[in-house]
């Protein structure tokens, strides 16, 4: 008996001198947060990273303010990818107090391979300063259920904004046919690959192995005489403006029709582009979007007017676009 006794004390005390090592035990691995002049929505590394944390001691939190940088809105353009701040006023005692629940030290032992998307929330102090709050999580990094949403549906919303930061679905371009920004699909290394040898698919043939990849037809320049005509959807690069935030982005300005003898006299150009496309790291400009109608259906083929003047051909590799060519698609001023 004293024995037992001797070996369950040593026991707890192998276990309290531990306790930092055990899961969900030990101090919380959040440090306070800083305050600073103003919020970051979405918070990156370039807006001067402001880490989230605590709640530091003497700060009195007048306002919630949750950030969304997932958000969208529909306006007369189109639909607008962008970001919303909302300013939540109210009692903030259940928020505070969920904020307050301490997060869990990192597990020492294996953790689900799930990410966890949280909300971005700051506070706003009566001095006018703000705070990024790191939300309580479990050893594994997941949210702990510490009463946080609820709390914030009890607040009101006094204010939203939304800040746009590009238009990723313009209903001028799904009017005219064309896709609201130009898509730039190359595949590399096709011209080490025949893939309009199907012989191995004809009755009788040897059986494909199960890993194999099947051989396909890719689109191709139709033959002259099938061409019946031609949409060109134009696109420009647009800098941010006041309404938007972010990279400048490539969008949708204007279409244009062609006949039938220009399309095949476009496509006639397009077939003398050189095999491969020069090297090349400049930004295009302009771009257009060559839609190429004939008895067969459409192809498509993307070229840069300006910038590295790459051409898409519609089997996805990239040329350099003649300079002709060029000169054809140059939109009318």
């Amino acid at each position: 008996m004293r024995r037992m006794t001797a070996i369950a004390l040593l026991g707890l005390a192998m276990l309290l001198s531990g306790c930092g090592l055990v899961p969900g035990i030990g101090p919380d691995p959040r440090s306070e947060a800083t305050p600073v002049a103003e919020v970051a929505c979405p918070e990156t590394y370039e807006d001067g990273y402001a880490e989230g944390g605590r709640v530091p001691e003497g700060f009195t939190a007048v306002a919630v303010l949750r950030c969304d940088p997932y958000a969208s809105q529909d306006d007369a353009e189109g639909t607008w990818s962008g970001v919303i701040l909302e300013r939540l006023e109210g009692d903030l005692g259940p928020v505070l107090a969920a904020l307050a629940q301490p997060s869990d030290p990192h597990s020492l032992g294996p953790c689900p391979a799930i990410a966890y998307v949280v909300p971005e929330l700051w506070l706003e102090g009566d001095d006018g300063t703000v705070i990024r709050v790191a939300i309580p999580t479990d050893g594994c990094g997941a949210p702990k259920p510490v009463g946080l949403e609820a709390a914030l549906a009890a607040l009101d919303a006094a204010e939203k904004t939304f800040t746009a930061t590009s238009l990723v679905d313009s209903r001028a371009a799904s009017s005219a046919g064309c896709d609201t920004q130009p898509q730039f699909l190359v595949i590399a290394g096709l011209d080490d690959i025949d893939l309009q040898d199907t012989e191995q698919l004809r009755p009788g043939s040897t059986p494909l192995p199960d890993d194999a990849v099947i051989p396909m037809a890719m689109p191709s320049w139709p033959d002259a005489d099938a061409i019946t005509g031609a949409r060109l959807c134009d696109y420009a690069a647009v800098s941010s403006t006041p309404r938007t935030s972010g990279a400048d982005t490539t969008t949708f300005v204007a279409v244009r029709e062609l006949d039938a003898d220009t399309a095949r006299e476009l496509t006639a150009l397009a077939r003398t582009a050189p095999s491969e496309a020069r090297s090349c790291t400049a930004t295009a400009t302009a771009v257009a979007v060559i839609h190429l109608e004939h008895t067969g259906g459409e192809v498509a083929a993307t070229v840069e007017l300006d910038g590295c003047t790459r051409l898409i051909d519609p089997g996805m590799r990239a040329r350099t676009a003649p300079a002709e060519l060029l000169a054809l698609l140059a939109p009318e001023t």
